[in-house]
């Protein structure tokens, strides 16, 4: 048995950063938007000749990815067959690095996600996917959104998920990796300190009626305070968008890649022109349904 899945990162239109748990994640308000910038996920499962035991073997192609069980797919496939008592097992996952890594895209998540999808059609399990969502978010908080894809609210630490409309390709979008990031840790280390809070309310609304003009006033990531001055590269990147014709830009997560809604491609093409001379790791794309 084999799939091949196509498995899309992720981009922040508003993230704000609440209260810490006692599980020690943060509660979010956050609106997240699947982009065709892709991995590419593939899953051959095959009978173990009766063993007991089953044996996961992962491979990716980006020498920044770890094998085996270093890799978040591992742990993934790993979790779906002890959860559902799934033995005698074969399981060999390849993995195709579009997304950059460690930059704020969901890349390790999609990937994730890409492998419980795959085994969900590949054993059957149609019926518990509401239970497999439930596995998916003690992987990562972005792996339940990685599962849904389109557009959707997110709040608890981010498995709590309310479907958007999604910005149609009407509209370009332009990542680009801006460097080095910060340590996801030291970014929500700053977080817990006395600030003003925002809310997602004004930008929601106007993704329901489709303002995408008015929505791009709205973007937010209450982490760029914290790795702006830290990465002046963000900063960089998103001078480069607005002034190319970008209707908005943000950073995306903890950084350090940001993001840029474009009306008119060429705009966007100008824009990923530059960005590659500046060094960036840039692609123009547009966001999925």
């Amino acid at each position: 048995m084999y799939i091949k899945l196509f498995c899309p990162a992720k981009v922040n239109l508003f993230l704000e950063v609440l209260d810490k748990r006692e599980d020690m994640y943060h509660n979010l308000d956050t609106v997240m938007q699947s982009v065709n910038l892709c991995d590419t996920v593939c899953v051959d499962v095959c009978q173990n000749d009766g063993a007991a035991c089953n044996k996961i073997t992962v491979r990716c192609d980006s020498d920044k990815v770890p094998d085996g069980k270093e890799n978040i797919a591992y742990r993934a496939a790993e979790l779906f067959l002890s959860s559902f008592d799934i033995r005698g097992y074969n399981i060999d996952i390849t993995i195709e690095k579009k997304i950059p890594v460690q930059a704020g895209l969901a890349g390790g998540s999609a990937d994730c996600a890409g492998v419980l999808t795959a085994l969900e059609r590949l054993f059957e399990l149609k019926k518990e996917h509401e239970r497999i969502l439930t596995l998916a978010a003690t992987l990562g908080a972005d792996v339940p959104f990685c599962m849904k894809g389109g557009c959707a609210h997110a709040g608890g630490k981010g498995e709590k998920l309310s479907s958007l409309p999604s910005i149609t390709p009407d509209y370009t979008f332009l990542v680009a990796k801006a460097g080095m990031g910060v340590s996801t840790g030291e970014a929500y280390s700053y977080m817990d300190g006395p600030r003003n809070k925002k809310s997602s309310e004004a930008l929601v609304s106007h993704l329901r009626t489709g303002n995408i003009s008015a929505m791009c006033f709205e973007l937010y990531n209450a982490f760029e305070r914290v790795v702006c001055p830290r990465r002046p590269m963000v900063e960089l990147a998103k001078e480069v968008m607005n002034s190319s014709g970008a209707l908005g830009s943000l950073m995306s997560g903890s950084g350090p890649s940001v993001f840029g809604i474009f009306a008119v491609t060429d705009d966007a093409e100008a824009a990923h022109e530059q960005l590659i001379k500046l060094g960036y790791d840039a692609h123009v794309c547009f966001a999925l349904m």
